[in-house]
């Protein structure tokens, strides 16, 4: 059934495990509840479709078009949606645990408590998307575009953000322990009582962040950039700070013992030796 036209139907329920429906017109198809186990789906168009609850588990969905289109609900573990748009999609509470979400658009989508475990989202687009909640253990985000986007309480533990650009992103509260952060970019980024405990933040630029009450044990920001970004009332016992520049860094009552400052700048410009 590749192109067929099914723009509108009523599929409520529907058993279409295993079906091909490459490059179909799904446009506000009512698909809810239905199973589509291993369904392939490659660049069809499911633009405002009604997927509440449906089993896309191991489908192709590479390509395809899903913005604006409710996937709340919905179990794509598994699944392939590789450069898919899911644009302004809702993904709250969506099951997409070892997905492969690569290059995809998901800027401003909702994915409030979905579940993202060792998810692929290598270069995506969350610009904007909340991720309130989310599980995003061991996600692999590399380079994926994060700016604006809300992870406030989302488990990022192990997650690798290497090069991923998280700036004016809330993360208050976020877990973000033993995650790769290297040359990550969290300008104006809120990190108020976030988890950054053995955090690999090397070279990353927290230009004007807010790790007020952060947990930085561990943590290592070696050449970090940290120009008057916040760190009141923070533990960095045992963090690395080789090479860091806190210049205008607002530093009250922070915690630092067994703490690495080899050529660290210091807020008021000296340079540690």
């Amino acid at each position: 059934m590749c192109e067929v036209d099914l723009s509108g139907a009523n599929l409520v329920g529907a058993d279409l495990n295993g079906v091909v429906l490459q490059r179909a017109n799904l446009n506000r198809t009512r698909l809810n509840e239905s199973h589509l186990v291993g369904a392939d789906l490659y660049k069809a168009n499911l633009t405002n479709a009604d997927l509440n609850g449906v089993i896309l588990w191991r489908a192709v969905l590479e390509k395809a078009i899903l913005s604006q289109a409710d996937l709340s609900r919905a179990n794509l573990d598994d699944a392939n949606l590789t450069g898919a748009n899911l644009s302004k999609a809702n993904l709250k509470a969506a099951k997409l645990s070892k997905t492969n979400l690569s290059k995809t658009n998901l800027t401003e989508a909702n994915l409030c408590r979905a579940t993202l475990i060792e998810t692929k989202l290598i270069l995506a687009d969350l610009r904007g998307a909340n991720l309130e909640l989310a599980n995003l253990t061991k996600a692999n985000l590399t380079e994926a575009d994060l700016s604006r986007a809300n992870l406030e309480g989302a488990n990022l533990s192990g997650a690798n953000l290497s090069g991923v650009n998280l700036s004016g992103a809330k993360l208050t509260g976020a877990n973000l322990h033993k995650a790769n952060l290297i040359e990550a970019k969290l300008i104006l980024a809120g990190l108020r009582g976030a988890n950054l405990e053995r955090a690999e933040l090397t070279k990353a630029n927290l230009t004007e962040a807010d790790l007020s009450w952060a947990r930085l044990n561990g943590v290592n920001l070696s050449g970090a950039c940290l120009h008057r970004a916040i760190l009141t009332d923070v533990n960095l016992d045992s963090a690395i700070l080789r090479g860091a520049d806190l210049i205008e860094a607002k530093l009250d009552q922070v915690e630092m013992n067994n703490l690495d400052l080899s050529w660290v700048t210091m807020p008021n410009g000296v340079v540690y030796f």
